[in-house]
């Protein structure tokens, strides 16, 4: 999609009527919810920013969800440029509130941890986030107009996978398998990006592009 006509959506409010945002603002209310019921609690303050970091991103595959699909299909506007869109716009919301929910931890963290804390969640955060949203592309792509059904159960899933693995742990505190632990996550980061890129790609084009390599064979024969 052309940055003008971009910009017409979010400017004339139909990106945001487009998105479900509903689930999203669930999250928001249930990390509120969660964080005020830890109150006076046993202070765990990584499993807590994490498990907020949990119900923020339950939400976010829904943001790929689009019932018109199947009407844009003809649209000159690649469907890449449609899913990359709505995926920046879930971006703009995000963001924020996983700063501030850092800025929270990072307070109470000893200075010369912070910046290792800081850096290892935000790629924890990241990693879960493109997953889902690869779920949700992949679920797209093979003609589900409302992915984020799947993507609650497919990532709790994955997370429960990760966090029963004892050779290779991906839920650590900090110590010396912090930095084992999230190289690990940056490689299922790249993964999930990978997929992302590939399942958000228009599958005309993808025919389009076999069909050009076979033409081209049968002329070089």
């Amino acid at each position: 999609m052309t940055p003008s006509v971009g910009w017409e959506l979010v400017r004339r409010g139909h990106l945001r009527r487009g998105l479900r945002l509903t689930p999203l603002a669930a999250g928001a209310v249930s990390v509120v919810a969660f964080l005020v019921s830890r109150r006076g609690g046993s202070p765990d303050a990584l499993g807590d920013l994490r498990v907020a970091a949990l119900l923020l991103t339950l939400g976010s595959g829904y943001v790929l969800d689009d019932g018109a699909a199947g009407i844009l299909q003809a649209s000159p506007y690649a469907l890449a440029r449609r899913v990359r869109l709505r995926i920046a716009a879930a971006a703009v919301l995000l963001v924020p509130a996983w700063a501030s929910l850092l800025a929270g931890l990072l307070r109470s963290a000893r200075p010369s941890d912070r910046w290792t804390l800081g850096l290892g969640l935000t790629v924890e955060f990241a990693a879960v986030l493109t997953v889902v949203w690869a779920i949700a592309a992949v679920a797209r792509r093979r003609g589900v107009d409302h992915p984020g059904v799947v993507t609650g159960p497919a990532l709790l899933a994955s997370l429960f996978l990760m966090s029963s693995l004892a050779r290779a742990p991906m839920l650590v505190g900090l110590g010396p398998d912090w930095v084992p632990a999230h190289l690990r996550w940056s490689a299922v980061l790249a993964g999930a990006a990978a997929v992302l890129a590939v399942a958000v790609g228009d599958p005309a084009a993808d025919w389009r592009r076999s069909g050009e390599r076979y033409l081209k064979k049968l002329g070089a024969s």
